[in-house]
This record gives structure tokens, C-alpha cells and sequence, in this order.
């Protein structure tokens, strides 16, 4: 007998904490915030938060890991295809400006001063998990930016960048490589051309390494 009760206590309280999951599973398919563009093909785990989903911009093959946060006030947020973010990545297109007689209490709701620019995401990027991008940073195409980094400036194609703040440790693939890739990735009018990239390698990758394979293992 007492095992009996036992079973149905454990029932009794498994089965509404069961409801509860599905009703939460639910509401975030129902409840999808109308963002100024988020492709069909575009996936976002929850928990996921987006002050001001009107000003998101979410493009084709695109992945929202959940636990991202988008904080905006009037900035936009675009993350163009074939781009990921990793979990619990943080994008925050704000900066608060100290003003005398303005305690910081009511400065950060009231957006006084504040200064707002676009954060931009380019085609083909990883953003680590825990990473968090701020006011006018701008990534590149097919940058890795790794876990738990600060971006707050402009990072050139196909960096590999890490720490707090950002720099670049390497290149993500060499220059053949990325003309290999584009190849089968653009159509021709959307590659970089091989003067581009030299110059670009010339310019921020020189005597680095490249992290990029030829091949994949499955």
C-alpha cells in the first residue's frame, strides 16, 4: 500500500510539471515576435529575449541558440545567412552617457544621451557561446568569434578572434581555401576575388596561421 501511494504521489506531481513544459513549448511557437525580418529557414531556441524584435533582422539559414538576449532601443540587430550564435550570446546595440543630475537609476530606462548603432553580422559566421557584441561592432564574413569574447569594433573577414576585448589569433581558412569555399557556398557575383583577399591577408593575417580543413570526417 504504501508503494502504491508512493507511485501516486510521484504521478500527482510529474504530471503537471509535463503540462507545464508543453504549455511553455507552445507558447514559444504561437508567441514568435514580430521582427522586422526573420527567414522561414531561420531557427531560435528559447529561452530567447529581443527588446525590440521590430528591429531584427534574421536572414536565410540562420540559428538562434537559446538563451541569446537582444537588447535594443533604436539600433538594429541583422545576422545574415548561413550565420549561427552559439548559447547565452548577448548583442546590445546601446551606450549610456554619464549625465550630471541624471542618477544611473533612472538613466538606464530613460535612455537619456544614449547613443545607438547598428550591430551587423555577416554571412557565414560562428559566434561562440557566451560571447556578447556591443554598440557598432561589425563581423565580417566567415569570422569565428570564440566563446565568451567581447566585439566592440569592426572584425575583418574570416578572422578568428578571441578574448576580452576581441583580436585576431588567426585566419579561418587561407586564401585558396576561402575561394574553394565561396565557390560552393555564393554565386559568383557575392565572392570575394583573389586581389581582395590578398590584400586583405596583406593587411591583418600576415605570418598567422589558418585554422580551416580541406576535408571533413564524419
Amino acid at each position: 500500500m504504501k508503494l502504491i501511494w508512493l507511485l501516486k504521489r510521484k504521478l500527482c506531481n510529474y504530471f503537471p510539471f509535463r503540462l507545464y513544459q508543453i504549455y511553455i513549448r507552445l507558447k514559444n511557437i504561437f508567441s514568435t515576435p514580430a521582427f522586422g525580418y526573420c527567414s522561414a529557414s531561420t531557427q531560435i531556441g528559447y529561452p530567447f529575449l529581443a527588446t525590440k524584435p521590430k528591429n531584427v533582422f534574421l536572414y536565410e539559414y540562420t540559428r538562434i541558440n537559446p538563451g541569446a538576449k537582444i537588447i535594443i532601443y533604436t539600433g538594429k540587430f541583422k545576422l545574415k545567412k548561413y550565420s549561427e550564435i552559439a548559447y547565452g550570446c548577448t548583442i546590445i546595440t546601446g551606450n549610456h552617457t554619464p549625465t550630471v543630475g541624471i542618477p544611473q537609476y533612472v538613466l538606464g530606462h530613460s535612455h537619456i544621451n544614449d547613443r545607438e548603432n547598428d550591430v551587423i553580422v555577416e554571412e557565414d559566421v560562428w559566434i561562440g557561446a557566451n560571447v556578447t557584441l556591443l554598440s557598432g561592432c561589425h563581423i565580417g564574413r566567415g569570422c569565428v568569434i570564440g566563446a565568451c569574447s567581447l566585439v566592440n569594433k569592426e572584425i575583418p573577414p574570416y578572422a578568428v578572434v578571441v578574448g576580452i576585448p576581441a583580436r585576431i589569433i588567426a585566419s579561418k581558412f587561407s586564401i585558396e581555401q576561402i575561394l574553394k569555399h565561396e565557390a560552393k557556398l555564393y554565386p559568383f557575383n557575392e565572392r570575394f576575388n583573389r586581389d581582395y583577399l590578398e590584400n586583405l591577408f596583406s593587411t591583418y593575417y600576415k605570418e598567422m596561421r589558418s585554422i580551416g580543413v580541406d576535408s571533413f570526417d564524419i
